[in-house]
């Protein structure tokens, strides 16, 4: 179990304020192989994100961690609204654009996941996308140092 500490907290409001973006969440894998959980949702409307878990390549933000890169789901792009749907988090935000960055607590293969949600059609810049890789990698850092097991 992750236990949230205020930097991260801290850390997601301000990449959520930086980016413009209506949402900033993260979700972290609680064993090896098993479900991934969202933790901590900066902008969230609701609690309801604490009660979602999903599967390694289930949705964006499982999609991510399942090819260990940055997936985006845009109105825009083709391709993207089975993705949308298949994802609780974006269903239960109203969220119509997000990117999804996958990061890692253990050094090894990807076990977390940061999520930046738009609740309008909204096309994330790569400058964007560079500093949440870089908040990601922090994150990643900072779980491996306050997972409760």
């Amino acid at each position: 179990m992750l236990e949230i500490t205020d930097e991260m907290r801290k850390t997601l409001d301000q990449l959520r304020d930086r980016i413009y973006g209506d949402l900033t969440a993260l979700a972290l894998m609680s064993k090896p192989g098993g479900v991934l959980q969202w933790y901590y949702a900066s902008g969230s409307r609701s609690e309801r994100y604490r009660r979602i878990s999903f599967k390694v390549g289930h949705g964006i933000a499982g999609m991510a961690v399942r090819l260990g890169r940055t997936v985006t789901v845009s109105a825009m792009l083709s391709g993207s609204i089975r993705l949308r749907q298949e994802c609780a988090l974006m269903l239960a935000e109203q969220l119509h654009s997000a990117v999804a960055i996958p990061f890692s607590s253990t050094g090894d293969l990807p076990n977390g996941v940061l999520l930046l949600g738009n609740r309008d059609v909204k096309v994330f810049t790569d400058s964007d996308v560079a500093g949440a890789t870089k908040v990601a990698e922090q994150l990643g850092q900072l779980c491996a140092h306050t997972l409760i097991l």
